[in-house]
């Protein structure tokens, strides 16, 4: 192969996903809606974000279908964002950042922030790595292909 050449892309599934959710504020939006917050004027208030990035974000999870927009009501023109499937099996996701963001923390403040719990016990929810029988799965046995 000559040097002009390029080795074929291989597609990797993380850089497409960054393609989706990877700016400063999607996980963010998308954290909010999922918890409830899902008014344009309650999502900014809740982000401190300025409208016009707020509409970029909501937009491009509109048309990725992560998030769907509908009217508050019928004909109205305040709408609602509201998670679909593809929104909430990002939630594993989320669970594991705020995890690993609180574990991680570089001094105490960290053991003060949000985390994820069940409503029922109280406990603080984990993501594990499972095989398709639930059974765990050791990093070591982990492997990455292309």
């Amino acid at each position: 192969m000559s040097d002009t050449e390029q080795t074929p892309r291989t597609h990797c599934a993380i850089e497409e996903a960054l393609t989706v959710v990877g700016d400063r504020w999607s996980l963010l939006v998308i954290r909010d809606v999922m918890r409830g917050v899902n008014r344009f004027d309650s999502l900014q208030d809740s982000l401190n974000i300025s409208r016009n990035i707020l509409t970029q974000r909501l937009n491009h999870l509109e048309e990725t279908g992560i998030l769907v927009k509908s009217p508050i009501r019928p004909g109205a023109k305040r709408m609602l964002y509201n998670p679909t499937p593809k929104c909430i099996a990002l939630a594993p996701v989320l669970v594991s950042l705020m995890n690993w963001s609180r574990h991680w923390a570089e001094d105490d403040y960290g053991k003060r922030w949000s985390k994820v719990v069940d409503k029922r016990t109280s406990e603080e929810v984990k993501v594990e790595i499972v095989d398709s029988n639930q059974n765990p799965v050791p990093l070591s046995q982990l492997k990455i292909e292309f």
